[in-house]
């Protein structure tokens, strides 16, 4: 890395800390207004608050990160120009594209830094805080994590789940009955437990009783009873039934697509709202690359002409491509767009503005 790439980076990271952190604390202020007499109500330990707060950051990493960035970028160029400094770069043979470029790549990575969170930790941080909310103002707090009855149904490996009771924090399970099918689609065996847990990689049954059945579906002898029993061969994990009961929003695109693929009997419908989220999950982290694409010009200008200006007009254009996109999410939730225009044709399309707007600094 050569010395003025570093010196740029510099003027620029720092101020997107600092811009990354007013950002996040203006976040967490304005939710504790709106959380704080639940709080006191439900008289929640303060490090559990703290850890609701903790786990708020990735999930709302999607919205902070683009906006500090762009007055990271704004900040960081308004005093290099202020004080001629990417004049006397230019003057020594440096374009402009070349000084822009590690800006640029910062916005790149930070792009594939959110979709990296929003594909592992967002989605379940972000389901984690609503339900926490949920629970401060009930006596039993656990309720909230229990979902039931349940059916889930296998396909790939032909076994059908039906849960009585599913607990998605602590993956507990009540009265739980398993079918196993054979190629023909008849019963292999069934499992019937009054308890199942999630431990070590696998489910085990308590009190479990198995039935076995012939080729043709008919049982064999009696059901034999196992006070505890492994099931190393069943492939479900925990999302899976988690899966089944949470809203869209709160599923990473791998999720949707899983379920969507595990669901064939959804309407067109719901695979089109499905779709469109799935897109929507994938487009929305190039807000970050937009950001900066977007500050590098109007940081350019407002050494020159003004910080209030470039400020101004650079923070309406950016916000209004968020309602460009809430606009491309209901046409394409309603059917009046395909569900890849609608997640990606507003990111594409101020993509392409900023990159243009970028390439005519002079």
């Amino acid at each position: 890395m050569k010395i003025i790439d570093r010196h740029l980076l510099r003027q620029f990271l720092v101020p997107l800390a600092y811009c990354f952190a007013a950002f996040t604390m203006v976040y967490v202020i304005f939710d504790l207004f709106n959380n704080l007499t639940d709080f006191i109500q439900g008289r929640t330990p303060f490090l559990s608050v703290l850890r609701f707060y903790v786990m708020m950051v990735p999930a709302s990493l999607t919205y902070i990160m683009p906006v500090s960035l762009l007055l990271a970028v704004l900040w960081s160029l308004s005093g290099l120009t202020k004080n001629n400094e990417l004049t006397a770069m230019r003057a020594c043979g440096v374009s402009m594209g070349r000084l822009m470029t590690p800006l640029a790549l910062v916005g790149l990575a930070a792009a594939l830094l959110v979709t990296a969170v929003n594909e592992t930790v967002g989605s379940y941080a972000a389901y984690w805080t609503r339900q926490f909310v949920r629970a401060q103002l009930r006596e039993d707090k656990m309720g909230v994590y229990v979902y039931g009855p349940l059916a889930y149904h296998n396909r790939a490996a032909r076994r059908t789940w039906m849960i009585h009771r599913y607990n998605t924090l602590t993956h507990e399970m009540q009265n739980v009955e398993v079918i196993q099918h054979n190629a023909r689609g008849l019963d292999a065996y069934k499992i019937l437990a009054p308890r199942a847990r999630f431990a070590g990689g696998r489910w085990w049954f308590e009190d479990a009783r198995r039935q076995l059945y012939d080729e043709y579906g008919s049982p064999r002898g009696a059901p034999r009873a196992e006070p505890m029993r492994q099931m190393e061969e069943f492939s479900e994990v925990p999302d899976d039934f988690a899966n089944e009961v949470k809203e869209p929003e709160f599923l990473s695109a791998a999720e949707l697509i899983k379920f969507i693929r595990t669901h064939p009997q959804m309407s067109r419908d719901a695979v089109r709202r499905f779709l469109v989220d799935f897109h929507s999950r994938l487009a929305l982290p190039w807000g970050c690359l937009i950001a900066v694409l977007f500050g590098i010009p109007f940081g350019n200008m407002t050494g020159r002409k003004g910080a209030l200006r470039g400020v101004l007009l650079c923070v309406l254009m950016f916000f209004s491509s968020w309602v460009l996109v809430s606009v491309g999410l209901w046409a394409g939730k309603k059917g009046y767009a395909a569900p890849w225009v609608a997640g990606w044709g507003p990111i594409l399309l101020y993509l392409g503005i900023g990159i243009r707007m970028a390439a005519r600094i002079r």
